[in-house]
């Protein structure tokens, strides 16, 4: 009964305060920071790049993979040969020495490419967080530019859920939204096609 009378405590107070923002003569817009960030004009080109570098990895990383495997069959016969009866014991031993080595390289091979795995898998990571974090930034400088040349109070982000999993905002009028008029001014400067957008 506590958590419903606290619910209900905390939309009057939003009613309050909307009603204080209203009297105020400011706005309160909505706008979709997922949407803008999929539509900019240089997101593409960024996900472009990443998917190179994703794509010179996996390259790289087949041919660890294919060398790995030469060297598990040239052990697998070594280990054929060592058992082979018409081998003296000498030929034999020199089979096994040369098996034991050839396995050293092998684990050693195995460990390079884990670790090749590992460290690259980490640099995609850091890469694609520098490019979501470097577009994001000049998509809310826009945006808040925007808001303070237009006198908006509040500027809420309809694209996130809650720790609940529930929309950040409920309902709001569509004339409320400013995606598009936001959109506009990002994509402003975007390059004819053809031409490589600048970083």
């Amino acid at each position: 009964m506590k958590s419903w009378k606290t619910i209900v405590l905390g939309l009057c107070t939003l009613g309050l305060a909307t009603g204080a923002f209203a009297q105020a003569g400011g706005r309160i817009v909505t706008v979709d920071m997922q949407k803008l960030f999929d539509q900019y004009y240089k997101t593409p080109t960024a996900r472009g790049k990443l998917e190179e570098t994703r794509d010179q990895f996996t390259k790289e990383l087949t041919t660890k993979q294919e060398d790995l495997k030469k060297q598990v069959d040239e052990l697998n016969k070594l280990r054929e040969d060592q058992e082979r009866p018409e081998y003296t014991t000498e030929v034999r031993e020199q089979k096994r020495k040369a098996m034991t080595e050839k396995l050293g390289e092998m684990q050693k091979l195995q460990r390079d490419l884990e670790e090749f795995r590992r460290s690259h898998q980490k640099i995609l990571e850091e890469q694609s967080m520098r490019m979501r974090q470097g577009i994001l930034k000049e998509i809310t400088d826009v945006v808040l530019k925007e808001a303070k040349d237009s006198g908006y109070l509040l500027v809420l982000d309809k694209s996130g859920n809650t720790l609940n999993g529930l929309p950040s905002i409920v309902f709001a009028q569509d004339s409320l939204e400013i995606t598009g008029d936001i959109i506009k001014i990002l994509n402003k400067s975007a390059p004819l096609t053809g031409e490589t957008p600048k970083p």
